[in-house]
């Protein structure tokens, strides 16, 4: 409760804010006096006598009748609630007194602290920018048949869009496809030829080696067997 005394005092340009002490039953009545003589000042001068004796016995009997001509809510609360409504009561009557004043004030907006958050992601830290991602788009979109764009993610959006409907998009018909693919199929049949081939040596070898593993063999007289 203190620090809210505190920083509503503060608001209300008291003298010595961060000092003052509710328990203190002096600084207390100190504080009434002042918010009654600065700021509240529903009692004309000469009527504040019972409250400006702070340290009259009666001091008490006069904030109960400060407190009902004021028609506080918390009149039969405890001295800490009294206070906090008379404080609150003062900061309104402050802001009916200056509303144009404090309408033009600006609040400094914290800043908040942002995470640095490093992603495991590859993707977010492509430079879209980048003539080898630019590249690298060019050459997919140019095998799925996408047009050109000065764009580069637009042509990369198109790309996503035809491989949600059609997963293997067949590549363009460009002439330089249509050239080479008899090239491909001549390099396929060469390199079955030599399969083949290779494979028939391999058969050669074995069949060598089983009859040079034979017992019976004589390889000086240039027959099997004795």
């Amino acid at each position: 409760m203190s620090n809210i005394f505190k920083l509503k005092l503060s608001a209300l340009g008291h003298p010595n804010p961060e000092s003052f002490n509710c328990e203190d039953e002096k600084e207390y009545r100190s504080v009434v006096l002042w918010l009654e003589d600065q700021k509240i000042r529903h009692y004309k001068i000469e009527e504040r006598e019972g409250l400006r004796n702070i340290d009259s016995n009666n001091w008490q009997e006069a904030y109960d009748i400060y407190q009902k001509d004021l028609v506080s809510p918390v009149v039969n609360g405890t001295l800490n609630e009294q206070l906090n409504w008379l404080l609150s009561y003062a900061v309104r009557l402050e802001f009916a007194d200056n509303v144009t004043k404090y309408k033009e004030v600006k609040l400094d907006q914290p800043k908040q602290a942002v995470p640095n958050v490093v992603s495991s992601n590859p993707l977010d830290n492509l430079n879209f920018d980048s003539p080898a991602f630019k590249a690298g788009v060019e050459r997919v979109c140019t095998l799925a048949g996408v047009g050109p764009h000065p764009d580069p993610k637009f042509r990369l959006a198109a790309l996503a869009k035809i491989l949600k409907t059609t997963p293997h998009p067949d590549p363009a018909k460009t002439d330089a496809i249509l050239i080479n693919q008899p090239i491909d199929v001549l390099n396929l049949l060469f390199i079955q030829d030599i399969r083949e081939l290779q494979t028939k040596i391999n058969e050669a070898l074995v069949a060598v080696q089983t009859i040079t593993a034979d017992p019976r063999t004589d390889t000086k007289l240039g027959k099997v067997g004795r």
